[in-house]
């Protein structure tokens, strides 16, 4: 195979994958799903793209299709993820992998059964600056790596609200801000560290500005903050706090994880080492082309039998550490992690 044709599945963020796609090598998107036939019709024309379904099965059965990308509202992603595999399609599936511990074990089972490529639209994973810190770390030029934190808060009106709602309704989400955006900086602050396998679990989440919220009260069931410690195998340690709406003045991300021999930082990126008993911090100039996109990732994958970056195994893992997370704030102790 020199070339994937890709299905798109789902026309919300699955736009960008859709123009994504289309600026990557050797691959090309033949068809579109969406449950909004307009907007499918308006999407697939500005495309180019005549294949259109407003029906899965049928886009699953279409042949020319190699490979789909899943990006529905979480609850779907296991059935749909699950019926593609089995459909003889790979899978780009948006974070988190599924709504659920349970979901994601039946993506990995798939694909174990079926032979195709599942790997979870992980994007921070894919930064320059998350690929240069990897790469010192495969060297070993952090040295032990002990301890990682992450945050991302929102300032109070960062909850959404648009149409449907499903993000606030935990039977469709799984979750709230933790699953929603704390799952994407969980896992670059895991993977930076190396995965290793968690262990335990200790957090809290709280809704103190959603059921407030007059449009959403009555619907609104998830965290709009949630904080937690993941305890790993090889006694490391992340920390992390997420919040839809808090009382920061304006939007803060960032990330920290420290070794040994050196530390580094994301938002903003440095490079901390030490000679003489000083640390010095730097920012490294990268040449973003030298590094691919999680699209161009996928399609090598697949035009080349490799393993990806960021596979269902791993997204498996990270539902089990925020699953954790959720069980340890109702029951208000850590919760081991199997």
């Amino acid at each position: 195979m020199n070339k994937v044709k890709v299905g798109i599945i789902g026309l919300g963020i699955g736009k960008w994958h859709l123009d994504s796609f289309k600026q990557t090598k050797n691959a090309e998107v033949v068809a579109l799903c969406d449950a909004n036939k307009e907007q499918l019709k308006k999407i697939g024309a500005e495309a180019g793209i005549t294949k259109l379904y407003t029906n899965i099965g049928s886009l699953l059965r279409n042949k020319d299709v190699d490979a789909v990308s899943v990006c529905l509202p979480n609850y779907l992603h296991a059935k749909v993820a699950v019926a593609a595999m089995k459909a003889g399609k790979h899978v780009l599936c948006e974070k988190p992998l599924a709504a659920s511990v349970k979901g994601a074990q039946k993506i990995v089972k798939a694909e174990k059964e079926t032979g195709k490529k599942c790997m979870v639209a992980m994007k921070f994973r894919f930064k320059p600056e998350a690929q240069y810190i990897a790469d010192k770390l495969k060297k070993g030029e952090f040295g032990e790596v002990y301890y990682g934190y992450t945050h991302y808060l929102r300032a109070v009106g960062g909850i959404p609200t648009g149409a449907g709602n499903w993000f606030i309704n935990k039977a469709k989400s799984g979750g709230g801000a933790l699953i929603d955006n704390g799952v994407h900086l969980l896992d670059v602050n895991w993977y930076l560290m190396g995965c290793p396998k968690p262990v335990y679990a200790f957090g809290s989440a709280y809704a103190k500005f959603g059921p407030k919220i007059e449009a959403i009260k009555d619907c609104f069931d998830v965290e709009d903050f949630g904080c937690g410690l993941i305890k790993f195998e090889n006694g490391a340690t992340i920390y992390l706090d997420n919040a839809w709406a808090s009382m920061v003045g304006s939007e803060l991300i960032g990330l920290r994880i420290l070794g040994t021999k050196a530390g580094a930082t994301m938002w903003p990126f440095t490079m901390v080492t030490s000679e003489g008993g000083k640390n010095t911090a730097t920012t490294p100039v990268l040449d973003e082309s030298q590094y691919p996109s999680q699209f161009q990732h996928f399609v090598e994958c697949i035009i080349n039998d490799v393993p990806p970056l960021a596979p269902a195994s791993q997204g498996l893992d990270l539902l089990k550490m925020l699953d954790g997370i959720y069980r340890s704030a109702v029951q208000g102790k850590a919760i081991r992690l199997g």
